[in-house]
């Protein structure tokens, strides 16, 4: 798997620590983990994450919904929800963004992975694409 940096937001400790372990494992790269929302706006200020996965339940003011919607609009990364709820409100409102991923815990691992990799793909073949408009642009 292409290495790169991982932003796992959420509020239970061995949930995230167990991701965590899971995608260095699996080679995916730097993972960094947080437990709110705030602290998930000021990491990816500092840290520039690839690819989100984000719980929708968070401690605090703001649900990850709210904080996936900004993380989106500030650093246009793609947004992989993990959550406990799947009821229809949480999915609608989840969809409004338009996330990569949407997992229901317990995680079923292949999947989540196979979204990892494909996320990775489609950005490495959009960096290629952009390269060859550049040199276009500069010739």
């Amino acid at each position: 798997m292409t290495r790169k940096k991982i932003l796992i937001v959420e509020d239970e400790v061995i949930t995230a620590m167990s991701l965590q372990h899971l995608l260095e494992h699996w080679g995916c790269g730097k993972c960094e983990q947080v437990s709110s929302g705030k602290e998930a706006i000021e990491k990816a200020m500092s840290e520039k994450p690839d690819i989100v996965l984000i719980d929708i339940n968070l401690r605090g003011e703001t649900n990850g919904i709210e904080v996936a919607k900004q993380l989106q609009a500030r650093f246009c990364v793609p947004i992989i929800f993990i959550t406990g709820y799947s009821d229809e409100e949480t999915i609608k409102e989840a969809k409004k963004i338009k996330p990569v991923g949407y997992f229901v815990k317990p995680l079923d691992f292949n999947k989540l992975r196979l979204t990892i990799e494909s996320v990775t793909h489609s950005q490495k073949k959009n960096l290629k694409q952009e390269k060859k408009l550049k040199q276009k642009k500069n010739r």
